[in-house]
C-alpha cells in the first residue's frame, strides 16, 4: 500500500487535506491510475461532511469526491481500449460488470466505489492526486473532441442520473413533467424532459439562478414553491394533473406533494437520497388511496462507459450545455474544502463548483 494526498472529512462539518489516502500499490490487470484535471463537489458529499459521515461512518478521514475527469498515468496488462496520456470521464459510481445484478440489467446496483457500502482498504474517493479504478475500459469514457473539461466533469453524476430518471419516466411526446427541486440534477432533468419530447416542463424551485438556467434549458413554467398555491397553480396550468413527477430535492414530505399532482397511472421518479431514516409517509388520498395506478420509482446514477459516452455525444453535438450549471470556479486540491461550503452555508448563488487540479 502507498499514500497519496487528498481531501478527507474529519468530523462534522470539517474537511483537511490528508497525505494518508490509500492507493494500491500494484493495479489489477483491468485497473488504472487517473490523474485529476478537475473536480466537482456534490450535494452527497456536503451531506456527508455536515454529518460527519454518520450514513457511512467507515468513509471518516478517507477521501471523498466521485465527479472528476482526468489523464491516465498508468494502466494495467488486461486494459485494452485506453492509455496513458488520454483524458477521460471517470464514471462516478463504478458498476460492477462482471456480477449477477449486471446480468439482470442492474449493474449499477452493484458498485465498487466509496459509496458501496463496503470500507475498501486500498482506495476512497475522487479528491485526490492520483484516483485508481479496477475497470478501466468498462469505467472510463473518453471525452470527445471539442468536449471542455468544464462540461466533461457533468457528466458522471449530473447528467448520468437526471438522464437515468428521464428514461425511467420515459415521456410520451407532448406529455407534461414537473420537476421538483432544481438543483444541478433537477437541471439536467429539465433539460432530459424537453430532449425526450415532453410538452409542459414544470421547474419548481425558489433561486433566481436556477430558474435562469431551467429556462434556457426549455422550461416552459418556472414555479416557486414558496408560493402557498404553487402546487394548485400547477394543475391549473396544466389543464390537470401532470403526467410525469421528477423529485430531485426537498424532504421526506415532497413525495405527497409530487403524488398530489400527478395524474392516475402517471409515474413519479424519485432521484432525492434520504439519509434520515425517518419514515416516508404517503397520504393515501394523494396516492389514490393506493388503488390510483401511481408507479412510484427510486432511480439513482447509472453509471458505465456506453452510458457515460452518450451523454458526453449529446454535450459533443450540442444537444445540452451542462457548463451552465457551473456557478464558482477555484484552482487546487487545497481549496476543495472551499467549494464545499458552499454547500454546506446554502449559498443561494450555488448550483455548482469546479475545481481545477492546477
Amino acid at each position: 500500500m502507498r499514500y497519496v494526498k487528498g481531501v478527507v472529512i474529519t468530523g462534522k462539518s470539517t474537511m483537511a487535506i490528508s497525505d494518508h489516502c490509500p492507493v494500491a500499490e500494484e493495479l489489477c490487470p483491468t485497473g488504472a491510475l487517473i490523474r485529476p484535471l478537475i473536480w466537482s463537489p456534490c450535494t452527497s458529499d456536503a451531506h456527508l461532511c455536515a454529518t460527519g459521515c454518520a450514513s457511512l461512518p467507515y468513509l471518516l478521514n478517507k477521501a471523498i469526491g466521485h465527479e472528476m475527469c482526468g489523464e491516465i498515468v498508468k494502466v494495467g496488462a488486461d486494459v485494452h481500449d485506453f492509455k496513458v496520456g488520454d483524458r477521460v470521464i471517470v464514471c462516478s459510481v463504478m458498476p460492477v460488470w462482471r456480477s449477477l445484478e449486471a446480468q439482470d440489467g442492474l449493474a449499477k446496483q452493484h458498485q465498487d466505489n466509496m459509496y458501496a457500502g463496503v470500507d475498501f482498504p486500498d482506495r476512497g474517493g475522487s479528491f485526490v492526486e492520483e484516483y485508481y479504478i479496477r475497470d478501466a475500459d468498462m469505467n472510463l469514457a473518453p471525452i470527445p473532441e471539442g468536449v471542455t473539461l468544464e462540461q466533461a466533469v457533468m457528466v458522471p453524476d449530473m447528467m448520468c442520473t437526471a438522464f437515468e430518471g428521464m428514461r425511467q419516466l420515459s415521456p410520451e411526446f407532448g406529455s407534461s413533467v414537473a420537476v421538483l427541486g432544481i438543483g444541478p440534477v433537477g437541471l439536467m432533468a429539465v433539460r432530459a424532459a424537453v430532449l425526450h419530447g415532453a410538452g409542459n416542463v414544470f421547474a419548481i424551485g425558489s433561486r433566481q439562478k436556477c430558474f435562469e438556467v431551467a429556462r434556457e434549458y426549455g422550461a416552459t413554467h418556472l414555479v416557486d414553491y414558496h408560493d402557498d398555491d404553487y402546487l394548485r397553480q400547477i394543475v391549473k396550468d396544466n389543464g390537470g394533473p401532470v403526467d410525469g413527477i421528477i423529485l430531485c430535492g426537498g424532504s421526506e414530505r415532497e413525495l405527497s406533494k409530487g403524488l398530489s399532482i400527478l395524474k392516475k397511472g402517471g409515474t413519479l421518479v424519485n432521484m432525492s437520497a434520504y439519509f434520515s431514516s425517518t419514515p416516508i409517509e404517503i397520504n393515501p388520498t394523494v396516492w389514490g388511496f393506493g388503488y390510483g395506478d401511481k408507479t412510484i420509482k427510486g432511480v439513482g446514477c447509472r453509471g458505465g462507459r456506453l452510458w457515460m459516452s452518450r451523454m458526453a455525444q449529446l454535450v459533443a453535438c450540442g444537444r445540452v450545455s451542462p457548463e451552465k450549471l457551473i456557478t464558482h470556479c477555484y484552482h487546487g486540491m487545497d481549496k476543495i474544502p472551499e467549494a464545499m461550503g458552499l454547500f454546506l452555508n446554502h449559498d443561494r448563488s450555488l448550483i455548482k463548483p469546479v475545481i481545477y487540479n492546477d
